[in-house]
């Protein structure tokens, strides 16, 4: 037996699971945008994925220590909902994270983050008609400033075109 004859045969069954997503605009949202501006002045080159968007970053922003704060704010956040809400103690590490800047037509198509466990949305600045972001073609979410969304990486998630700006801090997180 080759190795190739592991990979056939396989049957799939389909389960059919409730993942939630956690949202929340907690009451003292650091301001992280003049440093999200100073990281794109010098980071100026946009990376292009499956966001299609007038700005994105690299996928390392959490190796540029000016984050720090803002990281480890984030990632208590991940553990406040793990212990809180899932009933587990876990500790995060963040595996990668990128800004974006959506301006009008801006979009992402639809996408997902697995093989990461979470993943995080935080909306640093957008305008009241900024489109919102759709998960499993179904669940709407509506940005505001300072609202954070923490939701199962394998969640299938977009944004169609937007006629209001977004400045959005995305990361993937590990557990260990």
């Amino acid at each position: 037996m080759g190795l190739n004859d592991y990979y056939e045969g396989f049957d799939v069954i389909p389960v059919q699971i409730t993942l939630p997503i956690f949202t929340t605009i907690p009451k003292n949202v650091p301001n992280i945008l003049p440093l999200i501006e100073q990281y794109r002045q010098e980071h100026s080159e946009s990376h292009e994925t499956n966001v299609k968007c007038n700005w994105r970053s690299d996928w390392m922003v959490q190796t540029d220590e000016r984050f720090n704060e803002f990281n480890e704010w984030i990632l208590e956040a991940c553990s406040f909902v793990c212990q809180y809400h899932l009933n587990t103690q876990v500790t995060f590490s963040i595996a990668n994270e990128w800004l974006m800047v959506y301006e009008k037509g801006d979009y992402a198509i639809p996408h997902e983050h697995f093989p990461f466990c979470l993943s995080v949305i935080y909306y640093v600045d957008c305008d009241p008609n900024a489109a919102p972001v759709i998960f499993e073609d179904d669940v709407e979410i509506n940005p505001e400033v300072g609202k954070i969304i923490i939701f199962p990486s394998e969640l299938k998630h977009e944004v169609k075109q937007t006629d209001g700006r977004r400045v959005v801090v995305s990361m993937n997180l590990n557990q260990y």
